[in-house]
């Protein structure tokens, strides 16, 4: 079997100094993974920058955009569709980091397309409780990755920490055929996010619709998500004293709840189920 391709793709915004620092900290992190392309789409302030940066490291490979369309993320995504003829996808997130030798990754392709997987989540370890979190389902084992179908059924009974895990995260290597699919589907019909966001791109631990998936989960920690605990004491970097606190988490949320005097006086005055109808319509607009 000839070893199998993969594309790094990318749309994100790189909207200050402090975002574009993470990115490239992030791409030093994996720099040298074999893949055959780079398909990057930026937006926001630093877009030329983050681009030339890229350039500078990776030259041919990268396939460069700055595309920011009034329809949205995912109309800008399938723009990109075409450029992507690989085997396999690894969906980059500028705010994690790879923590291993890049060679693990080859084995780690060949053992999935070996295995027909169609998806693997390469960070939230969240400490080990996400391997654990598929203990009751049987699988394949491998010197990497551990192989399974995820369908509605064992679905149904996954837990993580009291919480429900969504079935497909962004920060993923998936079979090209699984992300074309995903970034070509209007899924869900009634947004749950905001147009210009890629977050409708994750499944909800619900969204049965999308199984069965081959699924396969490694058997270390790849990445991990630089600031964000996820309610999980001590698992991102910062939490560790791997990566500087340049900027808090708090803060950057801080930032984003200084919305209009009228929204904030909808959010305080509108029943529940209202304020989640006109917020999912607003993502229209």
């Amino acid at each position: 079997m000839p070893a199998p391709t993969l594309t790094i793709f990318a749309n994100f915004r790189i909207n200050d100094q402090e975002r574009f620092c993470r990115m490239r900290d992030s791409f030093l992190s994996f720099e040298d993974i074999d893949a055959q392309r780079w398909v990057i789409n930026v937006r926001g302030k630093y877009n030329l920058e983050t681009l030339f940066f890229l350039h500078d490291h990776l030259g041919e490979k990268l396939s460069a955009h700055v595309l920011e369309g009034r329809k949205g993320w995912f109309n800008d995504t399938r723009q990109l569709l075409e450029e992507i003829d690989t085997d396999f996808v690894l969906f980059w997130i500028e705010d994690h980091l790879n923590l291993v030798d890049v060679v693990i990754y080859d084995g780690i392709l060949k053992e999935m397309a070996e295995s027909k997987s169609e998806y693997l989540n390469y960070t939230w370890w969240f400490l080990g409780h996400s391997a654990k979190l598929y203990d009751g389902i049987p699988k394949k084992e491998y010197k990497h990755i551990e192989a399974f179908v995820l369908n509605e059924n064992n679905a149904k009974n996954l837990s993580l920490l009291g919480r429900t895990p969504y079935l497909i995260s962004i920060p993923s290597i998936f079979s090209t055929k699984l992300f074309k699919k995903i970034a070509s589907k209007n899924d869900p019909r009634f947004r749950r996010w905001p147009k210009e966001t890629p977050f409708d791109f994750e499944k909800k631990g619900t969204d049965y619709h999308w199984l069965p998936i081959n699924m396969a989960i490694s058997k270390a920690e790849l990445f991990a998500c630089i600031d964000d605990d996820q309610g999980i004491s001590g698992y991102s970097l910062q939490s560790r004293g791997l990566y500087p606190q340049r900027v808090t988490r708090e803060r950057e949320k801080n930032d984003v709840r200084h919305a209009g005097l009228m929204r904030r006086i909808f959010r305080k005055i509108l029943p529940k189920f209202i304020k989640t109808l006109l917020l999912r319509l607003s993502y229209y607009c």
